[in-house]
């Protein structure tokens, strides 16, 4: 039995096939007729390739132009920055109030990611961490909304550090009790 070169399934006996009459390669016929042709590179059945028409105008989104929400000032609707400085998250426009609450979202995230970052730090003096382990495990358990992101770094290290600071307690108890 042959594989189907666009399917890559096994062709069954009672399944009807096409065959290419230049390389000789077998197909299911509902996959020869899906891509119009043959599907081996280099084959010269192989189904032509037809470039669309470049589109005359592009949209520039939600008009032409926006207002920046910070300053006021138009700009076109594209733009993910505006030249007071101020950056949105999407080319969408904005109102104020969905600006400043996003801006004051993004405040929140940092500082949050300021502070987990801290107590991590912290923790690495061995004689602190535990006491900061617990306050970083529970800080980054009721902020994990905000930490998430950065491809989960900052919660990584929020329950690393009350990892840290378990074993550094583990270790100082052991110590303190002769083993």
């Amino acid at each position: 039995m042959n594989r189907c070169s666009v399917c890559h399934t096994l062709i069954q006996e009672d399944v009807p096939t096409r065959t290419c009459t230049e390389c000789h390669q077998q197909y299911h016929t509902s996959c020869w007729d899906g891509i119009g042709g043959c599907a081996t590179y280099g084959c010269t059945k192989v189904a032509p390739a037809e470039k669309a028409d470049p589109v005359a105008v592009q949209a520039a989104g939600w008009g032409d132009n926006k207002t920046c929400p910070s300053c006021g000032s138009e700009m076109s609707s594209s733009f993910l920055a505006c030249a007071c400085g101020a950056q949105f998250p999407y080319a969408d426009p904005m109102t104020k109030d969905e600006y400043f609450q996003w801006l004051a979202k993004q405040a929140a995230i940092k500082s949050s990611r300021g502070m987990m970052v801290t107590l991590f730090v912290i923790s690495l003096t061995g004689v602190l961490a535990p006491i900061v382990g617990p306050i970083a495990g529970w800080f980054a358990y009721s902020n994990r909304e905000k930490l998430e992101g950065a491809g989960g770094t900052y919660l990584a290290m929020g329950y690393g550090t009350a990892a840290l600071g378990a074993t550094y307690a583990l270790i100082s108890i052991a110590v303190a009790l002769g083993f």
